[in-house]
This record gives structure tokens, sequence and C-alpha cells, in this order.
């Protein structure tokens, strides 16, 4: 499982925000369960990371399912150490006229 937990609380004050990644088939696995089953999963990581702190349960969550989303399908940009401007430059270069915006 291939899992990363950032707070978000020094951007947004008292948000009460965590962002949690997933990546390959642990993200397929997510997207095809209730928000409400993966809420319960993160709540329950969290507990077991913090033990004998007062985790609350989650008010809220949002679950992006980019694997079944036809205009993503899974994908996500990743800049490995030693990309250089040249390389970058390629990836977001037009093609004909299709133009690529954002980090896509």
């Amino acid at each position: 499982e291939l899992l990363s937990v950032q707070e978000l609380e020094a951007p947004y004050p008292d948000a009460n925000v965590l962002l949690v990644t997933v990546t390959d088939e642990e993200s397929r696995r997510i997207e095809q369960q209730s928000d409400n089953q993966t809420k319960a999963e993160i709540v329950e990581v969290l507990r077991s990371m913090f033990s004998g702190e007062d985790v609350p349960d989650a008010t809220d969550i949002l679950v992006p399912r980019w694997w079944s989303d036809r205009f993503y399908r899974g994908t996500f940009s990743n800049w490995p150490i030693g990309v250089n401007r040249y390389e970058y430059d390629q990836l977001r270069a037009p093609v004909g006229r299709v133009y690529f915006t954002g980090e896509h």
C-alpha cells in the first residue's frame, strides 16, 4: 500500500483538513468502496498512528474517482529527480492544434 498523509493546517489554519494520497492498486481498491468505508479506514489508520491520542471521527470526506473518470483514467503527473527544462517543455508542447494546460 502506498499512502501519504499531509496536514493542511499551515496554509489553512483551523480548517482541520488532512489530504490522504493513495496510488496504484490501492487507489483502485479505494475507488470501488463507499466514501463511508474509506473514511472509517482513514480514521482507523490515524488512530493506530496516534495511539493514546483522542482521534475524533472524520466529519466529511471527498474521494475523487480518477480511475473511472474518462478524462483522467487514473493519471497523475510526477516529476522525478533529474528532469530538465527541455524535457518539461517537450511534455507540455502543443501537438498540432491540441494544447495542454495545468499539470496534466
